[in-house]
């Protein structure tokens, strides 16, 4: 199976954090609305619960979130690191991780239903 789009990931960071890092096109298309009041607090939840399993990680990135060619929303952990975190904490970040999936497929649309509407000259 490909991969259609890439959407984020979190990285370890070389300070001892992580790094969200957003799809560059969907980051430039970005809503501050959207942003601050919904993308930031899931990340920042999403994150601290890595946090407390990164270092189980075996790569730099610890979770990726892409839409797949089935049009599928697929969130993978680093290898085996799923083995480390209890099915409740998962299921949460799970959880958190398709809300901001669904944040960030709403920015795709926006920008969509906008290229079309330039298109249209209305």
């Amino acid at each position: 199976m490909s991969l259609l789009i890439f959407l984020y990931r979190f990285d370890k960071h070389k300070n001892n954090g992580i790094d969200f890092v957003l799809n560059e096109g969907i980051a430039e298309d970005m809503y501050s609305d959207l942003e601050q009041d919904l993308l930031k607090p899931l990340v920042r939840a999403a994150c601290k619960t890595l946090m407390l399993y990164k270092s189980f990680s075996k790569t730099d990135t610890i979770m990726t979130g892409t839409i797949l060619d089935t049009n599928e929303f697929e969130v993978m952990l680093s290898e085996g690191l799923g083995s480390y975190i209890n099915l409740y904490e998962k299921s949460i970040l799970f959880e958190q991780t398709k809300l901001i999936a669904d944040i960030l497929i709403k920015v795709m649309d926006r920008r969509s239903q906008g290229w079309i509407e330039l298109k249209d000259g209305s």
